[in-house]
């Protein structure tokens, strides 16, 4: 039995432009220098994580009743000797807007090698928990909850793809599901250039510039094929048959940046990636051989050459 997804209801869920992305929002609102806001966010960031740990003891020695949930408490009193988290993360560099924005985190639990990792682009299916540094939630699931990891804020979509997901999972008699106990759980400390910056999304209460931290677990996850075509009425589901992580064309893992056609829309969104105003679904594999077209052999497959045809 293959799971059905749930209909999405993450709330940081964006459009392929990053929620981010506006700096001129015509309201009189003034952006702040972003380079500023980042040295502010990881300081901040690096403080937490020098005075928080998480409940490690329990993940190294879980008990019988031990929900697997991650849980951050300071570092004092009783718990002064508690191992912090700058000690137990790692970080990596994303830029936004040309100026590096470091993003740390978290692998409570990776479970087994042999459980696959998802790739940017594919839907996942995850239980999760947004948060502010001071504890406070936004937004949370504790059912399974799905959504592109193309649809989400930069930062934690690249985070996504670092949890390995369950290697199963058993249907119950009342049709709920059973997840083998062994799927990755972790945490991601964001900065607001990789979160939502200045623009969060509309009727939320996140605050612009701030830094937030997400906990999932990875469950599942499934290929995702989610092109469009843009038309003046609004945007009109047109998929290619090519899965949104295998239009990463210049293979560096990321097809948020291949855009061959230069129109502002990735290839993965794109109905027309090269566009010469024929759709990709028909200049992929017209043939049907599993190898996309190539009619000029020019050694540029027909859907990304927009002069595919032999003169």
């Amino acid at each position: 039995m293959k799971l059905k997804y749930l209909v999405p209801v993450f709330i940081v869920a964006c459009a392929f432009f990053a929620c981010n992305n506006d700096d001129d929002r015509g309201d009189g609102f003034e952006e702040r220098d972003v380079a500023e806001v980042e040295a502010e966010d990881d300081a901040e960031i690096q403080l937490y994580l020098q005075t928080h740990f998480y409940n490690y003891e329990e993940f190294a020695s879980p008990s019988a009743d031990f929900d697997y949930k991650i849980v951050f408490d300071t570092i004092a009193g009783d718990n002064a000797n508690k191992t912090p988290l700058i000690e137990q993360v790692t970080d990596t560099v994303v830029d936004f807007r040309d100026v590096p924005h470091t993003f740390y985190y978290l692998i409570a639990r990776q479970g087994p090698k042999t459980n696959p990792k998802p790739q940017l682009g594919q839907q996942v299916l995850v239980r999760y928990e947004g948060s502010y540094l001071d504890g406070e939630v936004f937004d949370e699931s504790n059912v399974e909850t799905s959504f592109s990891s193309l649809g989400v804020v930069v930062g934690y979509g690249d985070f996504l793809v670092k949890l390995r997901s369950a290697s199963g999972f058993d249907e119950n008699v009342d049709g709920t599901i059973k997840w083998n106990n062994d799927y990755g759980i972790g945490a991601v400390f964001l900065p607001s250039g990789l979160a939502y910056f200045s623009s969060p999304p509309p009727g939320t209460q996140i605050p612009t510039y701030s830094p937030l931290i997400f906990k999932s677990d990875m469950l599942q996850f499934n290929d995702l094929d989610q092109d469009i075509i843009q038309t003046a009425s609004g945007n009109i589901s047109s998929p290619d048959g090519i899965p949104s992580h295998m239009e990463d064309v210049d293979g560096n893992g990321d097809p948020r940046d291949d855009d061959t056609d230069e129109d502002g829309i990735p290839n993965y969104f794109d109905a027309d990636d090269d566009g010469d105003g024929i759709l990709t679904e028909f200049e992929y594999d017209v043939d049907g051989d599993g190898i996309p077209d190539d009619s000029d052999g020019d050694g540029v497959p027909d859907y990304l050459d927009p002069d595919n045809q032999i003169g």
